[in-house]
């Protein structure tokens, strides 16, 4: 994986922009189901691969030259095909409407929650570029970064209004505060589940281990130890669901290393044994 921090923040119309991240990276076989914060949207184009995405449990199929973007508490879990498995560019950013000029034409991005379609050859070549240009820093990368992340919404902004995508949701809610940890705190349970501890998770957030906690109860009502094992047993629950490994190497996969510890967990997440639980809901 390829990973870039992006710095600085900027307005278009009625549309704060934070960035957070550039990424290339190949999928794992499976991503959990799970949703973004409130102001948080992920910019997503297969670049090589297929599989599918499933939005609120609606399957859509991803192959190459697909994008969409999910934003603010859209459910998605993604999944790649044996063997050819999707490599991804994605686009982090946190995105809210200010007071002024509410109606103006970027609140149909901040609006836009869930978009799917296919990419005319006009956005990727953005995200290329960008994620190349943070690989390669110089002095001006940063604002050079913000040039190309404003042609990016722009030309989204169009795509949405000429709504020639497959599906697209709206949002209407009001927007919270932002919080610029979430996106840290979201990726670490989606991605390093399998090992992750409460000390590296402090490090990643730039929090002490109380302060880390005491975040995980604001935003979640858990401990670490329940959000964690909140994440390995989605995970194991979509693996369970999607592929035929076996329960043993789903446990390992998810890091368990005793069966029986795995099981006994995923009994009491879920309300039944991964057998019954494959038995049951396998695809």
């Amino acid at each position: 994986m390829e990973n870039y921090t992006l710095y600085g923040e900027f307005t278009m119309g009625c549309l704060h922009v934070s960035p957070v991240h550039v990424r290339l990276q190949q999928l794992p076989p499976v991503i959990a189901a799970h949703s973004h914060s409130n102001e948080s949207y992920e910019i997503h184009y297969a670049a090589a691969g297929n599989g599918t995405v499933d939005i609120e449990g609606k399957p859509f199929e991803v192959h190459p030259g697909t994008i969409y973007i999910t934003g603010p508490g859209v459910v998605h879990t993604q999944r790649s095909e044996p063997g050819a498995p999707v490599t991804e560019y994605g686009i982090y950013l946190n995105c809210r409407k200010t007071d002024s000029d509410v109606t103006g034409k970027f609140a149909l991005f901040a609006d836009t929650i869930f978009w799917f379609g296919t990419d005319s050859g006009r956005i990727f070549p953005l995200m290329k570029e960008l994620l190349e240009e943070n690989r390669n820093p110089m002095p001006d990368t940063e604002d050079l970064a913000e040039i190309l992340l404003r042609q990016v919404i722009l030309r989204l902004t169009r795509m949405y209004r000429g709504d020639n995508g497959t599906a697209a949701l709206r949002y209407t809610a009001p927007f919270m505060t932002r919080e610029g940890l979430i996106p840290v705190l979201e990726d670490a349970f989606l991605y390093r589940y399998k090992d992750l501890n409460i000390t590296d998770l402090s490090e990643l957030l730039h929090l002490s281990v109380r302060q880390t906690q005491r975040l995980l109860q604001e935003r979640f009502g858990k401990t670490f130890s329940q959000k964690r094992t909140e994440a390995r047993m989605a995970a194991a629950s979509q693996l369970l669901k999607d592929t035929q490994l076996t329960v043993t190497a789903i446990s390992e996969q998810i890091g368990f290393s005793n069966i029986e510890h795995f099981s006994a967990a995923f009994r009491r997440e879920t309300g039944y044994t991964p057998r019954e639980y494959r038995k049951k809901f396998h695809l």
